[in-house]
């Protein structure tokens, strides 16, 4: 479970362990690079407009850090993780990587994603690879009133995996750019019943 841009692993891990079914392991990375106002980001935007997050395209440094994240993140599983089935998922900046490791040779394993506040990264090439995967389970959360990650661009996210043939769990909350409690357990829940 990743952390959101100026987020934290110890900041994730307290809902990442309430939501976690019984027996199962987790990891809850720190993202690869310092944010120079608080915690970690996955990628690094190269300006400073209060709507760099609005661009609808990453530039060609930010995807080099995509990519730097993407490594890491399979070195640790490669790491840390028994073999067997993977859920990955994320909130914010957190949700757009656990998509992007679709992308990755263990992708085959991933049996669900967990996108929570999130939007696409790289639509078309992660429509692509959604061609060549056997379809997988997708729980999607958005808040209604979330300015930094507009309910539209996550509406896209989920548009995209049921257009690829995946279920998807559809949770459209009245908050903003957050992970409300009330919906913690039906999260458990869906993880419960993916095995």
């Amino acid at each position: 479970m990743m952390h959101g841009m100026t987020g934290t692993a110890a900041m994730m891990r307290p809902f990442a362990e309430k939501i976690l079914p019984e027996g199962w392991t987790l990891l809850v990375p720190d993202a690869r690079f310092s944010h120079p106002t608080r915690g970690n980001t996955w990628w690094r935007y190269e300006d400073d407009d209060p709507d760099v997050t609005r661009r609808l395209q990453l530039s060609r440094r930010e995807l080099m850090d995509v990519d730097s994240s993407l490594s890491q993140l399979e070195k640790l599983i490669a790491e840390e993780a028994p073999l067997g089935p993977l859920v990955v998922g994320g909130f914010s900046q957190g949700g757009a990587m656990a998509q992007e490791m679709l992308q990755l040779p263990l992708a085959d394993r991933i049996i669900g994603l967990v996108a929570l506040g999130t939007r696409l990264v790289r639509p078309m090439e992660l429509r692509l690879r959604l061609e060549e995967l056997d379809s997988k389970h997708m729980f999607w959360m958005h808040g209604v009133r979330d300015i930094r990650v507009p309910i539209e661009d996550g509406w896209a996210v989920a548009h995209l995996f049921e257009g690829a043939g995946w279920p998807v769990e559809l949770v459209e909350h009245r908050k903003g750019h957050m992970i409300p409690t009330e919906h913690h357990e039906m999260l458990k829940n869906w993880l419960e019943n993916l095995v």
